[in-house]
């Protein structure tokens, strides 16, 4: 899906691919809020990290959507999808579903600013650096999707555990009580 997204893509001008990365960054935001609610103060905090930086992605899109444009109305390509979805994440498992739904879309993204780096080349250092930013959200999100494969292995149990539980266990260390 990750390629047919980007040829695609390949197709649209560049109003359009650009209308999609903002969109998208957007999406993105509201998912990783979405998937922090309620988990925990640690994860919320890795998840707001990470909706903050989709922000100011959006931001950085829409001023140079301005410039290039004169406006910042962008057009959605409504064809093609974002990977984020509504999602109800609730146990481990399903957020180990929704990491890997997060990792697609920093895929995405990463190849979208390549794309935009090519097409735009006047602007290529904008689209590398949000194409990195991507690249470093996915290893990010990648490592802690292993840390919750990594309790469920060997564990089928844990599968169904709420996240905050486990997180609660975490969080001990992260505001020990005072007695």
């Amino acid at each position: 899906m990750e390629e047919n997204i980007v040829i695609r893509l390949e197709t649209l001008s560049e109003k359009e691919i650009l209308g999609y990365a903002i969109a998208s960054e957007e999406d993105a935001k509201n998912f990783y809020l979405k998937l922090g609610e309620g988990k925990g103060e640690l994860i919320e905090n890795f998840f707001k990290e990470l909706a903050k930086a989709e922000e100011s992605h959006k931001t950085l899109l829409l001023n140079l959507h301005k410039k290039l444009f004169g406006d910042i109305n962008y057009i959605t390509p409504k064809e093609i999808p974002f990977f984020e979805s509504t999602v109800n994440v609730v146990t481990v498992g399903s957020m180990i579903e929704a990491m890997e739904t997060a990792l697609l879309n920093e895929k995405v993204a990463e190849r979208v600013y390549n794309l935009l780096a090519k097409r735009l080349p006047e602007h290529k250092a904008l689209f590398e650096f949000l194409a990195t930013q991507e690249r470093a959200h996915y290893n990010s999100i990648k490592v802690h999707k292993e840390y919750f494969e990594d309790i469920t292995r060997g564990k089928p149990e844990y599968v169904d555990v709420p996240v905050h539980v486990l997180f609660n266990q975490v969080e001990i260390y992260y505001k020990p009580r005072v007695l």
